[in-house]
């Protein structure tokens, strides 16, 4: 795979790459792969919690692991320049994003069921990037490198054993995953059906693909513009799985020239983008056994709790649910005379918006933690919490005072 290629001629070569694949596949030709011989499965990794272990105590050696993750990229790019086109953007936030991945990782060695979906549900996604099995052969490589120089004199073997084999583990979920979605494409192609500007900087997308759509609700996906290449974006899908392959998006406009901004200022009807695989965690499943629910959505937070709650108003008989819709002003409160209507039509549903700057009246004054605290406690709900990272991590540390234990609170990390 060659960087630096124009937009139009990379998707003609993934798309010929996963019709040579499809072909192989129909004529039982399966192929696997020799990359992920002797990686770890659960059940061929007896020393994990020894391996979780050493790489706790290595993660002192790696101090700031960032630093030493944004070394790896270097190696990589160093021996293969050409591999610099398969992480569009910001490398910063390419770092961040797989820090916060092997540090999940780390913490979940004792119970690595936990991560298995996620760790596959993103081998799938990665498809739409044009990432091969002999590709994660010259990653290790990098990491290997970067591991050993950001380790020091520090570094042991035992630390370096364990880190590759979480790697291989990781490596060999997402190989395996993205072998059994042969069938399908790497990612849909999406026409814009409609544009509508509900704020100066945002905007709600309805797309509808050209073939079915798989997702439930409260799961995102990562959307890309001819407009700009190969920068791929998460973004929530608002409505429930609808079966006419419609999908709605809501984008607020970051200033900074990326996909957001191309898709509020610059996107309108006709225009075609392209639809990476569903991801993400969130479900109704807690939810419809729940005797209450709380929903908690700051700005455009709101999409995936829409989904949720149309796929809760489904139901024969839906569960108490209570909705904070927070943003920072009032005006910036975007959806809701649509979610008031819903209200009114559902007497299941409470909407609470709550404004955290500016005048508030009618609304609730405070932050959306400050708020939900008010209107507590809430023993006995399922929470499910939607928006900006310390909006989250607020809430979580506060509901369990509130009498939500964490195990009854989703929330989806990315």
């Amino acid at each position: 795979m060659a960087s630096g290629l124009p937009g139009g001629d990379y998707h003609a070569l993934l798309g010929l790459h996963h019709g040579m694949r499809l072909r192989r596949y129909l004529n039982g030709q399966t192929g696997g792969s020799t990359v992920v011989a002797g990686a770890p499965t659960v059940e061929s990794w007896p020393q994990r919690q020894d391996d979780q272990r050493l790489l706790r105590e290595s993660l002192a050696c790696l101090d700031p692991l960032p630093d030493a993750l944004l070394f790896m990229y270097g190696a990589l790019f160093r021996d293969r320049p050409h591999m610099r086109g398969m992480f569009p953007g910001s490398i910063h936030v390419q770092r961040d994003r797989l820090t916060a991945c092997f540090l999940a990782l780390i913490d979940a060695l004792d119970a690595p069921g936990d991560v298995v979906p996620a760790v596959a549900e993103l081998g799938r996604d990665h498809r739409k990037l044009g990432v091969l099995p002999q590709h994660y052969a010259v990653f290790a490589d990098a990491l290997a490198e970067a591991l050993r120089t950001a380790g020091g004199e520090h570094w042991r073997d035992a630390y370096h054993e364990a880190w590759l084999r979480l790697y291989w583990f990781t490596a060999r979920l997402m190989i395996e995953a993205a072998e059994e979605f042969t069938t399908d494409p790497p990612y849909h192609t999406g026409e814009v059906v409609s544009h509508e500007r509900r704020r100066p900087d945002l905007a709600v997308l309805r797309v509808r693909t050209a073939r079915a759509y798989r997702y439930r609700a409260g799961q995102h996906a990562t959307l890309e513009s001819p407009l700009l290449p190969r920068a791929w974006r998460c973004y929530s899908m608002a409505t429930p799985p609808t079966g006419d392959g419609l999908l709605e998006f809501h984008v607020r406009a970051r200033g900074v020239g990326g996909l957001s901004d191309v898709l509020v200022e610059r996107t309108g009807p006709g225009d075609r983008l392209r639809v990476g695989p569903a991801r993400g965690r969130l479900s109704t499943g807690p939810l419809t056994g729940a005797a209450g629910v709380l929903l908690v959505a700051g700005g455009t937070g709101l999409a995936p709790i829409r989904a949720l709650l149309g796929a809760l108003a489904r139901e024969a008989a839906p569960p108490r649910t209570v909705l904070f819709a927070g943003a920072r002003t009032g005006a910036d409160l975007y959806d809701l005379d649509s979610l008031t209507a819903a209200a009114r039509a559902a007497p299941w549903l409470s909407v609470v918006p709550a404004v955290a700057a500016g005048p508030a009246y009618p609304f609730d004054e405070g932050t959306l933690p400050e708020v939900v605290a008010r209107h507590g406690p809430w023993p006995g709900h399922h929470a499910v919490l939607a928006g900006p990272p310390a909006m989250v991590a607020a809430l979580n540390r506060l509901l369990p005072d509130l009498g939500i234990p964490a195990g009854h609170v989703q929330f989806d990390p990315e």
